[in-house]
């Protein structure tokens, strides 16, 4: 008797990773997917205790777990991805199962335990994450997790605490899946880590992230490669230059600053000043062709004062990039900032500093993309839109591109001209 699953993703492209590696291990379990609107025999939420605002969401599940059970008496619900340890014992309550995503070669025997009793599963010492091999959600654009947690314990963040520290996954394995990948004709890799600059092979630590990057660049076919997301400290001139001349890596960064005050950036342990990252990224746009860049900014952390947030919008005005991710500060149980640290500034404050910095992004963001206007660009075709007939993709330096034409483009490089700037997208032509 066949049986189905589904899978609910929350977060980021690492969560999005392990997601394709669930699929992966519940069909060779001879799992199928559901169909639209069927109640599956496995429901899998992949969560995300970066914000609370992602848990919040998972608890708000219950109502819809007791229906589908009701609809399916034999329904199990898991739980795994980003996890605090606080989130796991109320998650007790709602789930069958608590999965630590390091141990998903384990989940067959866990699944067996289901029809005895609750598992909550132990961390492991070792990883045997990267030996899965993933079922790709798409034809021609991949995700390749390289590293796995994270060593730089920023007070805010749950990473380390979710994740574990940081685990570097060998060159050898990455260079056959990123190869395998291409020989398959997918068009863009993406390079997956918490900090993914930080990697180096455990087999050879002087073999660092520019050595993988370079030999990447070097296998033959038409792919553009990217990597998320990169830490400051870890873009030194030579890695610059590289991507300055590389045909095949993106020319597009995401480059968190988190806030553009020199005392928040200690309290947060971010280990750079201001001045730092300004260096950083000038040296980045005179030296890329078509640079374009994203930053992540947290507004409202602990005890940031008004003239704190000026500093950081102040920068963000200098900085002026094409996409920002902005987020309110809300306090992770367990964290530093959440022990020792007074989450002080109220929330309607939060709010409108968000509005405030939210209002700027629009205008710097639609100010760039005016640059494009009238220029061809190279794009890569990632969706299409029935109702509209249009096309969307994504440039090699990651704008947003829509165009009328057809279906059978997605998944292939198309040369557009563009006619018109939106706030976050471009529109153009099929040329």
């Amino acid at each position: 008797m066949k049986k189905y699953y589904k899978i609910v993703t929350y977060g980021c492209a690492m969560n999005r990773s392990d997601s394709e590696r669930l699929a992966a291990t519940l069909e060779n379990l001879n799992f199928r997917p559901a169909v639209k609107n069927q109640v599956p025999d496995l429901l899998v939420f992949n969560a995300c205790s970066v914000r609370q605002s992602a848990i919040d969401r998972i608890y708000g599940q219950a109502g819809n777990i007791r229906e589908l059970k009701n609809k399916n008496p034999k329904l199990k619900v898991v739980v795994t991805g980003c996890v605090l340890p606080k989130d796991r014992r109320g998650f007790a309550a709602i789930f069958d199962l608590l999965l630590d995503i390091r141990d998903l070669r384990g989940l067959p025997r866990r699944l067996q335990n289901l029809e005895r009793s609750k598992v909550s599963v132990p961390r492991q010492e070792g990883i045997d994450y990267f030996k899965i091999e993933p079922r790709p959600q798409s034809k021609f654009s991949a995700l390749v997790p390289i590293s796995f947690g994270c060593d730089r314990f920023c007070t805010y963040c749950a990473v380390p605490y979710t994740r574990g520290l940081e685990i570097d996954r060998a060159a050898k394995d990455i260079l056959k899946e990123v190869k395998k990948l291409v020989e398959r004709g997918y068009r863009e890799i993406t390079l997956l880590g918490q900090t993914v600059s930080s990697w180096r092979d455990p087999q050879k630590p002087s073999y660092r992230f520019l050595n993988l990057l370079r030999e990447i660049e070097k296998m033959p076919g038409q792919f553009w490669l990217r990597f998320a997301s990169p830490y400051v400290l870890d873009f030194d001139e030579k890695l610059i230059i590289f991507l300055a001349r590389a045909r095949k890596v993106s020319r597009y960064l995401n480059l968190p600053l988190q806030s553009g005050d020199d005392a928040i950036l200690k309290r947060m342990n971010r280990r750079y000043s201001v001045t730092e990252y300004l260096a950083v990224l000038n040296r980045a746009e005179k030296e890329i062709p078509d640079f374009s860049f994203s930053t992540d900014i947290i507004i409202g952390f602990c005890g940031e004062t008004e003239k704190q947030f000026q500093n950081t919008y102040r920068i963000f005005a200098r900085i002026r990039p094409t996409m920002a991710f902005i987020a309110q500060y809300s306090p992770r149980p367990g964290t530093l900032a959440q022990k020792l640290m007074k989450d002080d500034v109220p929330a309607k404050v939060k709010k409108a500093r968000f509005e405030k910095l939210t209002r700027l992004l629009r205008k710097t963001a639609r100010e760039n993309l005016l640059k494009e206007v009238g220029r061809t660009l190279e794009v890569l075709v990632d969706a299409w839109s029935a109702r509209k007939k249009e096309c969307l993709g994504k440039t090699r330096n990651y704008k947003t591109v829509r165009f009328r034409s057809q279906k059978s483009l997605v998944g292939g490089f198309v040369n557009v001209k563009i006619l018109k700037a939106r706030e976050f997208e471009l529109e153009g032509k099929l040329v």
